[in-house]
């Protein structure tokens, strides 16, 4: 398994289904953080035209917060090392046309639990959403 946080970040965004339906590419990581990029697309929208549909935004706040999280454990791939128990997403803009950024940052980890927080940007750099997640670290079972 590598050890390298982007390297680990990339490796279990190409294991997660959902990630890679969403198109959902790493554009950097460190240990506690990642950078998201997703393209936009109508498929993401409720209508063509509208802006993004807000259940993306909450997605891509547990995702990056995810990510964060993953980078200091080495459960397994693609998510399932852990599971989220709580997400709170704060919707400041409509987002349009463009790639969709989401930077997540872990806030504290403890054995079993961590707290992260997450920026949504849209492709001008402003900021349309805000959130933050709680999340279980889960153990193999013996």
């Amino acid at each position: 398994m590598p050890t390298d946080p982007l390297t680990l970040a990339r490796d279990r965004a190409q294991e997660n289904l959902f990630w890679r339906h969403l198109e959902v590419n790493v554009e950097d990581a460190g240990e506690g953080w990642v950078k998201l990029r997703v393209p936009v697309k109508d498929g993401l929208r409720n209508a063509v035209g509208a802006p993004v549909h807000g259940g993306v935004l909450s997605a891509l706040v547990d995702m990056a917060v995810g990510g964060a999280v993953g980078t200091t454990h080495e459960g397994p791939g693609g998510g399932v090392g852990q599971s989220t128990l709580d997400l709170n997403v704060s919707f400041l803009a409509a987002a349009g046309d463009g790639d969709l950024f989401a930077e997540g940052r872990l806030l504290r980890r403890g054995r079993t639990i961590a707290f992260g927080e997450a920026r949504i940007s849209d492709a001008s750099g402003r900021l349309v959403a805000v959130g933050r997640a709680t999340y279980m670290l889960l153990t193999s079972k013996p």
